[in-house]
């Protein structure tokens, strides 16, 4: 299985006390209709900037900013960690012919991974054969979900799907804005996923890729009770988020809670 035993535990436990319990639904439409014409990504909903300008400033005023080196090796660790999973899914378990799509990875993506991402690799592997091992809970690697019933772009995509969990896989640091709005991204793929299925979707999965001091990496895995109150606020962020874009309305800047690797920083724009 993808998710550690301990995590399915604690699932289970959550479950048997009724903490997810939600009236909204992603077939709910009464609830879930958008407010506005434009559909935001859930991306734009669970943005890093604290003030959503960067959706502003991308959307309304076309601002192109170069990809910040912390974003581009965030990037390169979210696709080590996932490609194992693809591969599996495709058929292949054969130990050298995982070796050799690393390889081929890394042409593709015109890096030399560092030891980092090599162990990244390594991980994900290990994950994903596991889960063909154990059986049991299907596994899907990105899946396309219809959006638009819920307000979001036409296809959302969570990282992995686990029977009727979504997971996302991120580097952000679990303590930062960042990285507390990726509870809102998996609200946003369980109502995605509602609303396609009619199937209640009570629990989400972040897992925060981190570096231990040896520079290995070590997953923290997050179960995210899905309920009530993390919906209401991902339809708020959703409409805040259209609202900007289709009303042209600037936020403003953020100010000291910009992070310090925002790629605005240095536009003539700026953002803060």
């Amino acid at each position: 299985m993808v998710l550690p035993r301990r995590v399915w535990d604690y699932i289970r436990s959550l479950g048997s006390e009724g903490a997810a319990y939600a009236e909204i639904r992603g077939w709910r439409f009464d609830y879930v209709a958008p407010r506005y014409r434009y559909r935001p990504s859930v991306s734009e909903v669970a943005s890093y900037c604290p003030s959503r300008r960067d959706i502003y400033l991308r959307r309304v005023v076309g601002v192109k900013p170069p990809r910040s080196q912390q974003a581009v090796y965030g990037m390169l660790v979210h696709e080590f960690f996932l490609e194992p999973f693809r591969l599996v899914d495709r058929g292949v378990t054969d130990v050298e012919e995982l070796a050799a799509a690393r390889r081929q990875l890394a042409r593709r993506l015109g890096v030399r991974p560092d030891r980092f991402l090599l162990r990244v690799y390594s991980l994900g592997a290990a994950l994903a054969l596991q889960s063909l091992v154990e059986g049991g809970v299907p596994v899907r690697v990105e899946p396309q979900l219809p959006g638009a019933p819920v307000g979001l772009s036409d296809m959302v995509k969570p990282d992995l799907l686990v029977g009727f969990i979504p997971v996302e896989v991120t580097t952000a640091d679990p303590y930062s804005t960042y990285g507390g709005r990726k509870e809102l991204q998996l609200a946003g793929y369980a109502l995605a996923l509602e609303a396609w299925t009619g199937f209640p979707v009570d629990y989400g999965v972040a897992v925060y890729i981190r570096r231990r001091e040896s520079g290995d990496p070590f997953p923290e895995w997050r179960v995210v009770p899905i309920d009530d109150g993390l919906r209401r606020s991902f339809l708020r962020a959703r409409d805040e988020a259209a609202m900007i874009v289709e009303n042209g309305v600037d936020p403003g800047p953020a100010g000291d809670g910009c992070p310090a690797w925002c790629p605005f920083r240095g536009t003539v724009q700026g953002c803060s």
